[in-house]
């Protein structure tokens, strides 16, 4: 257990295979993240910090994230569709847009607006 909770990385790799496996992965992390020239009381406190940002972040991710995507579809189907009733599907709300795409319509709605 040494290998993966102690403060100091040990030089050599442990007898067995899992302690091997941990060993390479903790020396693997420490010197990508240069974290095998700080001393240890700095890797403590780094790790804390970086550990403490990622669980305050993936809780509000957890518990923000999803009324915020239902709160962007509902304004991305305002803004595309126009205002619609809650209730109404996405398709019913396609099916209105294109009907109102009618030729005839906008082009009477162009002629009626060039003679004023």
């Amino acid at each position: 257990m040494d290998v993966l909770f102690g403060l100091a990385l040990p030089y050599k790799a442990p007898e067995s295979s899992v302690g091997a496996y941990l060993w390479r992965k903790r020396l693997w992390f420490e010197t990508t993240f240069a974290l095998s020239m700080m001393q240890p009381w700095e890797k403590l406190v780094l790790l804390v910090g970086l550990t403490s940002c990622f669980v305050l972040f993936g809780t509000a991710g957890y518990l923000y994230l999803p009324d915020h995507i239902a709160f962007v579809a509902g304004r991305a189907k305002y803004y595309l569709l126009g205002q619609e009733n809650p209730d109404a599907t996405v398709a019913q709300s396609i099916q209105r847009l294109v009907a109102s795409w009618s030729w005839n319509e906008t082009g009477t709605r162009v002629a009626s607006v060039t003679e004023l």
